[in-house]
């Protein structure tokens, strides 16, 4: 699914890297549930954080593709408010 041009500059590199190449190569079991290497997990972090966006499709990711998925995970968990703020909390209990 592509998203709207305007909405694409609110969206974080990290997450539409990601998101694209799991569309495309994640067609697996448990994506999001299994976890990648943390070592690969930490190196296309790292990546990210330089500012570059990496070559998702060099065979380390391509081989370790829940690597790309925990990242996303690492993302949303390490945001400083969640994606569901508190506020909205009470409507889902």
């Amino acid at each position: 699914a592509q998203l709207p041009t305007r909405c694409c500059a609110l969206v974080p590199q990290v997450l539409k890297s990601c998101t694209e190449f799991i569309e495309k190569h994640g067609i697996v079991d448990g994506i999001y549930r299994l976890s990648g290497i943390a070592s690969n997990i930490q190196k296309l972090r790292h990546e990210f954080d330089s500012e570059q966006i990496p070559d998702l499709t060099k065979d380390i990711y391509i081989q370790d593709i829940h690597c790309v998925g925990s990242l996303c995970k690492l993302y949303f968990r390490e945001l400083p408010n969640p994606l569901l703020t508190y506020q909205l909390y009470e409507k889902f209990s």
